[in-house]
């Protein structure tokens, strides 16, 4: 970061800044919901003004402009120069997954509902920190195992009960999300996250997925369709979806989680699904049912039992905390 950002971050309290970074967050799959009921009302009667490749076009392009004017762009580049090969190949592989990750998210909030999406999305933690255990030769203790569980019970139930047991298109493209970010949260810690800096990861990976999300525009529907996003009184919404939802969040989320320790970070974070059921109901009209909420209940105290489960004195703790309580990310420019 540079010296001002950096002096203001180290001023703020980091547990206001983590609370409002998770705000942030959350509200990103209602506002999509949002964006594609309300798209042609606030468009001025476009047809389809939204869709997957202009939404995601224009919030990565702007949040990766964003970044670019406040660190520099010739900062970044030099950066990205001195990167090593490895470190260089992880950066694309995270833009493309990323890409992939915003593609499934969108799509599947087109056939689910936006509190399905936050319920099932706090699989992909689970999975990252499973799969980054494991990878990182790290002893899971039964109490992370238990509140695994009940985080996979959960998204079990909800994913199965409201669809009568048959999981329906939209579940069904949001599970594998989780996948894919578990995949893309494990390329940036094993290759990104100590060789590349914080301006550079946030601001390749917005800007190569706003590259190929630009081609596909341009290869299904051409280039005047991008003009779309911005017709009518959408660009309103679509600028505070891009500079405030995406930037915002993900550098307050950094500089909280580098001043506090994994318990505190496990308590605060149990708020990102209440934060999106919320939004759910005042964007979306979403009352959550009886299941939702019992759902709810049961991820949040398996977010709180693993969190705690595994604490420890020693600076290893810091290995799990960024995998266990990190919110998923619900676009390709939300993930640490």
């Amino acid at each position: 970061m540079n010296d001002n950002l950096a002096n203001l971050t180290d001023r703020a309290n980091p547990q206001a800044m983590l609370i409002i970074s998770r705000a942030l967050s959350a509200a990103r799959p209602a506002l999509i919901g949002f964006l594609v009921a309300k798209g042609a009302e606030l468009s001025g009667g476009v047809a389809h003004p939204i869709s997957f490749c202009n939404i995601l076009f224009v919030g990565n392009l702007c949040a990766s402009l964003v970044v670019g004017f406040w660190f520099g762009f010739g900062n970044i580049a030099k950066d990205v120069r001195s990167l090593e090969p490895r470190a260089a190949i992880g950066l694309g592989i995270n833009g493309f997954l990323s890409s992939i990750l915003a593609a499934l998210i969108f799509t599947g909030l087109q056939y689910t509902t936006v509190t399905n999406t936050v319920l099932l999305g706090r699989l992909g933690p689970v999975l990252f920190a499973l799969v980054g255990a494991l990878l990182l030769g790290k002893k899971i203790k039964p109490l992370e195992w238990f509140g695994f569980s009940l985080i996979g019970v959960g998204v079990v139930a909800i994913a199965l009960k409201t669809s009568n047991f048959q999981i329906n298109k939209g579940d069904l493209l949001i599970l594998i999300s989780t996948v894919v970010f578990a995949a893309s949260s494990l390329v940036n810690k094993l290759m990104i996250a100590k060789a590349a800096s914080l301006p550079v990861v946030v601001f390749s990976r917005n800007f190569l997925s706003s590259i190929i999300f630009f081609f596909i525009a341009i290869q299904l529907f051409g280039p005047d369709h991008f003009a779309e996003a911005f017709s009518g009184k959408l660009w309103i919404v679509m600028s505070i979806y891009a500079l405030v939802l995406i930037v915002s969040a993900q550098f307050l989320w950094y500089a909280s989680i580098k001043q506090l320790d994994s318990r505190v970070i496990g308590r605060l974070t149990v708020l990102s699904p209440i934060f999106g059921v919320t939004y759910a109901f005042i964007l979306n009209g979403e009352r959550p049912s009886g299941l939702q909420i019992v759902t709810l209940i049961v991820i949040i105290a398996g977010v709180l039992i693993a969190s705690l489960g595994g604490q420890k004195k020693e600076e290893s703790k810091k290995e799990m905390e960024a995998m266990i309580m990190q919110e998923p990310p619900e676009n390709a420019a939300s993930a640490p």
